[in-house]
């Protein structure tokens, strides 16, 4: 059920019905039957291994409480020092294990379903061999909620909180139907108290913020997105024949498709959590301001960028295996001392970020290409800081900014080359075809045979003003107060604007979210 269907529209407007028609008390069970329902009418036999995860997780983090308490209570019967810490010890690796197997198990799910025919062919590709290809079911959203589940066992496991004793209320923070196919990736302790502690009243007000926000989401996703991907697909599928200019326009058309596809399905997500109460994370942050790829990567997809960074980089930067090596380093040099175990440990990050992508080897470059990037940044920056000294440059000055902003947004559009494609041969012929500046006589094989000019003219208009809200909340603006505050006539003029482009400017077809896949 997609989030732009008018299936969808029906079911969480009767959800949200039911939600505020029912006590208090009861609310709650609202939400975890339609996250299962929800659920099962995508695809029911993919229920199992969201259950699955769901218990893993659940069972490993009570378990996790139990040696606590009895770690706590046989410490608590002496008062010796070396005793005291040799039970905590014992008991620490007791939990560690029953956390590695948690973890492991969780993974394992997501490894077997999403990553074993990627592992076949290669075997396949390597020894020549014919292993047939398995049918899995790959569930919708099983990237993100197999995120969520671990990050809750190792909050619980490192005493960030205590662990949910009911198992009813811990399968709602894990099947929130809004968030189950895209995220965003949330924090047990985030929503917990907005689940179960705050009580949630009907409000004109935010119902009307959490509609403003599902519409701008429809539009991005109907109007622009799809839209969009009407160019993307002509041009990625005969960028052979075209000039090096029209492979630009492809990937300038992916980074608009890409942007509204994503943030659009996170402004729905938002705006129908927003309706029955519950505040979720924000996801984007006006990215394609940013002035490093650094920077790039925290404000796209946030909450992925906040999970790596608390769950695998700061573990492995804090690793005794990575202290050993900063330290080894030092005594040859002190700079590479610091810099090199950060350096492996976003390339470490990188690399998870591109097998998370997809089970291709263009993603793990991808990957890999932004975690380059950064790398060399880092280890670039005292000559850049020498430069910029040299040539007096005003890095405060809006010249310098732009140019940084520039440079970013045409770095991230060459690694769309490895993202939206079938394979690497295609990411590096596209890119050879992007560098062969001769091929401009290729403009004869452009033809406007799968999408009209209006497509071009309406992605132009509709990202333009896209561009302008972007402008004015880069400024500290809150766009739908704003827009509250305006003269009723003026708002319902904006609201009616708002309602009647979707309609009449979204795409003859509908594209699934490219984020529901993962």
């Amino acid at each position: 059920m997609s989030f732009v269907s008018t299936g969808f529209v029906l079911f969480f407007l009767l959800t949200a019905v039911v939600y505020y028609a029912v006590p208090q008390k009861f609310k709650w069970i609202v939400l975890l039957c339609s996250g299962y329902i929800f659920y099962a009418l995508n695809n029911v036999k993919a229920l199992v291994f969201i259950i699955a995860s769901t218990l893993i997780s659940y069972l490993a983090a009570r378990k996790f409480s139990s040696i606590a308490a009895v770690c706590q209570e046989k410490r608590s019967a002496t008062e010796d020092k070396a005793e005291r810490k040799e039970i905590r010890n014992h008991y620490d690796k007791i939990k560690k294990r029953y956390a590695t197997f948690g973890v492991i198990a969780c993974f394992a799910i997501l490894a077997i379903l999403k990553y074993t025919n990627f592992v076949v062919i290669n075997i396949n590709s390597l020894f020549k061999t014919n292993i047939s290809l398995f049918n899995f079911i790959l569930p919708l959203g099983i990237s993100f909620y197999t995120f969520q589940v671990v990050s809750y066992m190792l909050d619980v496991y490192n005493g960030k909180y205590e662990a949910e004793k009911n198992l009813f209320h811990y399968a709602l923070y894990v099947s929130w139907f809004p968030s189950i196919l895209q995220g965003p990736i949330s924090r047990y302790d985030e929503l917990r108290p907005q689940f179960f502690e705050t009580e949630h009243h009907f409000s004109l007000e935010n119902t009307q913020f959490a509609m403003q926000r599902i519409l701008w989401g429809f539009l991005k996703k109907l109007v622009i997105a799809d839209r969009a991907t009407e160019v993307v697909t002509y041009i990625f599928g005969n960028y052979e024949k075209l000039p090096w200019y029209i492979t630009l326009v492809g990937l300038l058309f992916y980074s608009i498709e890409l942007y509204a596809d994503f943030s659009g399905g996170m402004d729905v997500v938002i705006g129908v959590s927003e309706l029955m109460g519950i505040k979720l994370t924000e996801n984007f942050r006006q990215p394609f301001f940013s002035q490093s790829i650094g920077e790039f990567w925290r404000r796209w997809h946030i909450t992925l960028g906040t999970w790596m960074k608390d769950y695998v980089f700061y573990p492995y930067n804090l690793s005794d295996f990575t202290n050993k090596m900063g330290k080894l380093l030092s005594k040859i040099n002190k700079t590479a001392g610091k810099l090199i175990p950060a350096c492996i440990g976003n390339l470490l990050v990188f690399f998870i970020v591109g097998v998370w992508h997809g089970a291709e080897w263009h993603f793990i470059i991808y990957g890999l290409y932004n975690g380059l990037l950064i790398v060399l940044g880092i280890l670039f920056k005292p000559l850049f800081e020498k430069l910029i000294t040299l040539f007096h440059i005003q890095v405060e000055s809006k010249v310098w900014k732009a140019f940084r902003m520039l440079r970013t947004f045409i770095l991230i559009n060459i690694g769309w080359a490895f993202d939206d494609v079938t394979d690497l041969h295609m990411s590096f012929s596209m890119l050879k075809q992007l560098f062969s500046f001769n091929n401009g006589a290729l403009i004869s094989n452009w033809k406007f045979d799968t999408f009209s000019q209006l497509t071009l003219y309406t992605v132009g208009l509709f990202t333009f003003i896209l561009l302008i809200i972007s402008i004015v909340k880069e400024k500290g603006v809150d766009v739908r107060l704003a827009i509250s505050k305006l003269a009723l006539p003026l708002r319902w003029a904006i609201y009616l604007a708002l309602i009647l482009s979707v309609p009449f400017f979204q795409a003859a077809n509908m594209v699934g979210f490219i984020y529901a896949q993962f």
